[in-house]
C-alpha cells in the first residue's frame, strides 16, 4: 500500500514536470537551437547539467541575460536533451521484446522425413518439429524503433557528454544498444557507426565499444562491400582487431 501511495506521488510529480515543459510556465531561462525555442527552468536543467549550471551562476552573459543559443547542435538531439531533463526519457517509444530477443527462427516450408532429421549437425541444418531452421530473422512484432533513431541516439549521447548530462549518456547509449540489434543490415546503421566514431572524443568508448561487440557478435557484417567501406575509414577495424586478439588471448 505504501508502495502504491509512493508511485502514485512519482507520478503527480511526473505530470507537474511534464506540464512545466509543455507549458513553459515560470519559465526563467531560454534556450535556442536552430528554429527551435525552449522556454525551461533553471532549477530543473542546471542540477542534471554540468554546462547548464556553469553558464547560469552569474558570470557569463548568458546566465544573466537568461538566454543560452546552441548554434552548433543538431535540432533533434537537442529537442531529445531537453525533453530528457524533464521526463527522464527519450522522446521515442522503442518496443522491447519481453525475452530481450529481436530475432526469431524463420522455418522452411517444407516438411522433412525422420531420417534427415536423426543427423541434422552433420547435415548443417537444425530442426522445430518437421521443419528446417532456414535462419534467423526479427520478430514479427517486434517493432522497436525507425533505424533512422540509430543516428539520433549517437548524436543525443555526444551532447550528454558535451553537457555534462550522465544520465543523458546512459539511457541514450541503452536504446542506441537495443535498437542496433534489429537494424544491423541497414544503411542507417552504417551511418550510425560513422557518426560514433566522429561524434564522440577518442577517451569516451561507451558507443565504441557497443559498436564493437555487436559487430564482433556480428561478424558477418564484415562481408558486406558498404560495411567494409565504414571499416576502412574509421577505427572501428583497429578496435574490432584489439577485441578479437584480447578474447583469444582470454581464451
Amino acid at each position: 500500500m505504501a508502495s502504491e501511495k509512493m508511485n502514485q506521488h512519482f507520478e503527480m510529480l511526473g505530470a507537474s514536470l511534464s506540464k512545466l515543459y509543455e507549458t513553459g510556465t515560470y519559465s526563467d531561462l531560454i534556450i535556442t537551437c536552430g528554429n527551435d525555442t525552449y522556454q525551461v527552468h533553471k532549477a530543473i536543467v542546471c542540477p542534471r547539467s554540468s554546462f547548464f549550471t556553469a553558464a547560469c551562476s552569474g558570470k557569463f552573459k548568458e546566465g544573466q541575460e537568461g538566454k543560452i543559443n546552441l548554434p552548433d547542435d543538431d535540432p533533434d538531439a537537442v529537442r531529445e536533451m531537453i525533453h530528457y531533463l524533464y521526463h527522464l526519457d527519450l522522446a521515442g517509444h522503442e518496443f522491447i521484446p519481453a525475452d530481450g530477443n529481436f530475432l526469431e527462427e524463420e522455418l522452411s516450408t517444407t516438411e522433412h522425413d525422420d531420417a534427415l532429421k536423426q543427423f541434422p549437425q552433420s547435415q548443417g541444418h537444425r530442426f522445430v518439429g518437421n521443419r528446417r531452421v532456414k535462419g534467423m530473422v526479427p520478430k514479427l512484432a517486434a517493432h522497436i524503433g525507425p533505424s533512422s533513431n540509430l543516428c539520433l541516439f549517437a548524436k543525443v549521447y555526444a551532447l550528454g557528454e558535451k553537457y555534462g548530462i550522465l544520465g543523458l549518456k546512459a539511457i541514450a547509449l541503452g536504446k542506441f544498444e537495443i535498437l542496433a540489434k534489429g537494424h544491423l543490415q541497414t544503411e542507417d546503421f552504417r551511418l550510425a557507426v560513422q557518426e560514433v566514431y566522429t561524434s564522440t572524443i577518442d577517451h569516451d568508448r561507451g558507443l565504441w565499444d557497443v559498436v564493437v561487440c555487436t559487430v564482433e557478435e556480428n561478424i558477418g557484417l564484415l562481408n558486406d562491400e558498404a560495411f567494409e567501406a565504414v571499416v576502412k575509414y574509421s577505427d572501428l577495424g583497429h578496435d574490432l582487431l584489439m577485441k578479437i586478439t584480447s578474447m583469444r588471448r582470454a581464451g
